[in-house]
């Protein structure tokens, strides 16, 4: 019998020992490691037994993609799975991209969180493939372009449409356009949403 050792990141502590518990009860799971940021599972004396990481989007320090990209490079043999309450596409589709193997929203039956981190400790072998509609869903959605970028720093630094289409010498018609292309493709509604889910996804970094 194979025995997959996972490590756990999440900032909320019931949350992570819930979840240590839960796989605890499964015969071909091991959890060697969990804590709030991810220095603590992989500076830990458990971390090169590490197959599988499941790591929290929401956490203090550097984005989830930067992490991802660094495990990726640093312990390429680890299979990072991504565990998000956000059922956001363009999230979804930037933690991919970063690395992920897989992209697990936190009301996911864990039945079936058990057989994705299989699944994910065997992507060498077959490929991780995930439900359609998350990939429809990724796919969907188009990252900003350099002049929406813009337009998003700008709004991060609480300028206004005048003003901002004063700075990138822009018709304050264009600049409504830009704002709303942020908004539509970020999922949001507001300035203050816009920003918030910017900085989940490291686009201001």
């Amino acid at each position: 019998m194979t025995i997959t050792h996972v490590a756990i990141v999440d900032d909320h502590r019931l949350f992570r020992e819930g979840l240590a518990t839960i796989l605890a009860a499964v015969p071909t799971i091991r959890v060697v490691a969990h804590g709030a940021r991810p220095s603590e599972v992989l500076d830990s004396p458990e971390a090169p037994a590490i197959d599988v990481l499941l790591l929290d989007v929401e956490l203090d320090g550097p984005p989830a993609r930067t992490t991802i990209a660094t495990v990726r490079r640093t312990r390429p043999d680890i299979r990072v799975v991504v565990l998000t309450m956000h059922r956001d596409a363009v999230l979804r589709r930037t933690l991919l991209d970063a690395g992920a193997v897989d992209f697990v929203t936190k009301d996911t039956p864990s039945r079936e969180l058990v057989d994705r981190i299989a699944r994910a400790a065997h992507a060498d072998a077959a490929p991780v493939t995930f439900p359609v509609d998350l990939v429809t869903e990724a796919r969907a959605g188009s990252p900003l372009s350099d002049r929406e970028l813009e337009v998003l720093r700008l709004l991060a630094a609480a300028r206004t449409n005048a003003e901002i289409a004063a700075d990138l010498q822009l018709a304050i018609g264009t600049v409504k356009r830009h704002v709303y292309n942020v908004f539509r493709k970020l999922d949001v509604g507001s300035r203050v949403g816009a920003v918030a889910a910017a900085t989940r996804l490291g686009l201001l970094a």
